[in-house]
């Protein structure tokens, strides 16, 4: 397994947290919760082609 993709989750969850962070600072409280939801969202994108790549695995183990 390798260990980059959760270098790469925790680096969009630095990013996302530091962008919120300056934008309720200034006063943007809708577009903070925007990039939140989209940080979450390249996230999710990232876990489910992992898990799609494990299923594939799965069924290529299981038929021999």
């Amino acid at each position: 397994m390798n260990i980059d993709i959760i270098f790469k989750l925790a680096g969009i969850g630095l990013i996302t947290s530091i962008v919120n962070q300056i934008l309720k600072y200034c006063g943007k409280e809708e577009i903070a919760s925007i990039t939140t939801l989209a940080g979450l969202v390249i996230c999710l994108l990232m876990v489910l082609n992992l898990i799609k790549t494990l299923f594939e695995n799965v069924k290529g183990l299981f038929s021999i």
